[in-house]
């Protein structure tokens, strides 16, 4: 390997003993090797720390690094890609899997293409057993030549956005802001990549997305986890919440769609775009408030629970929740 690895492997981890292991042996055992791996640890309470340092113990690729306390999942998302060095940056996730031709064929295809900024293949999803559920292709490809054309179909083809865990180019990378710490972070990230460059979709299923009970689209937000107090509505995004990318906004009155929005508004004004090609952009963000006009309402009637939740907490001092959804003694002031 060379002294400054040609791809970067960014592992942010939070109590991840259960798949971190079958996890760490995929990346290792990639066809492609020279990468580093780095494993940034939100605090964990469990064996993950143990796990990683034996790994980092018997493999000099690896760089484990540990908070001591929990900065959130937003934090820890930066943290690795601010310690990364490579010409290539692959972020990736504590249960999910990758074939062993995962890395080559995209480092291949971004080679191949230096006007490509995002390489990802198709996406196999399995269970916490690893039994097969379904294939899963991506249909916001962003492939086209036409930037306006890429942001459209990240904005407004409804799809998963596996290809955050695609590999990146870092030059692309450093021209727009880190990942936020904020709920759809990953697709306005992807957003803004699209103005640089098109997304090449690897035709081979490499990726492998393991659902499982305590990932992170299953957490529930701080407010809902008080069963004893009154609310509106028990219903949430299906999305990471605001106190899982960042702790102390368990109380913060939010509106993650408001804040989507905002933030796909400023990525086309700050975009290398002509005037006549931002306005363009400007108008689909008006099909997206149509397309999402019911998450709006929900995220006003989640503000005013969100209001309520903290008038009550504020008299019965409740219990605060770890990021795995665990109690703690720790109490809101």
């Amino acid at each position: 390997m060379s002294s400054t690895p040609l791809v970067s492997v960014g592992l942010f981890v939070y109590n991840g003993e259960r798949f971190i292991e079958e996890t760490l042996d995929s990346i290792l055992g990639q066809t492609f090797t020279d990468f580093e791996l780095i494993i940034s640890d939100n605090a964990s309470t469990d064996r993950t720390g143990q796990i990683a340092e034996a790994y980092a113990a018997r493999d000099t690729r690896i760089r484990y690094y540990r908070s001591e306390k929990n900065m959130g999942a937003g934090w820890n998302v930066r943290r690795v890609y601010e310690l990364a060095t490579g010409k290539y940056f692959k972020q990736a996730a504590a249960d999910d899997l990758l074939e062993p031709d995962f890395l080559r064929l995209c480092v291949e295809a971004l080679e191949r293409d230096p006007s490509c900024v995002v390489a990802y293949p198709k996406t196999k999803v399995v269970d916490e057993n690893g039994n097969f559920i379904e294939n899963y292709v991506t249909p916001a490809t962003a492939d086209s030549s036409d930037p306006v054309d890429r942001f459209r179909e990240m904005l407004l083809v409804d799809s998963w956005s596996y290809q955050i865990f695609g590999v990146m180019r870092m030059s692309a990378l450093r021209q727009i802001p880190p990942q936020g710490s904020y709920v759809s972070s990953d697709k306005v990230l992807l957003a803004r990549l699209s103005f640089l460059g098109p997304f090449y979709g690897v035709p081979e299923y490499l990726f492998i997305s393991r659902h499982h009970s305590g990932q992170s689209v299953r957490t529930l937000p701080t407010r809902l986890k008080q069963p004893r107090l009154f609310s509106l509505t028990n219903r949430h995004s299906g999305l990471p919440p605001p106190d899982w990318w960042d702790p102390a906004k368990a109380r913060a009155i939010s509106f993650p769609v408001f804040r989507e929005l905002r933030e796909y508004f400023l990525s086309a004004y700050r975009a290398p775009l002509g005037v006549g090609q931002k306005l363009r952009c400007y108008l689909m963000l008006f099909a997206w408030i149509k397309i999402n006009l019911r998450r709006i309402i929900k995220d006003l009637l989640a503000a005013a629970d969100q209001v309520l939740y903290n008038l009550q907490v504020g008299k019965t001092a409740p219990t605060v929740f770890k990021q795995d959804g665990s109690p703690t003694e720790t109490k809101l002031s």
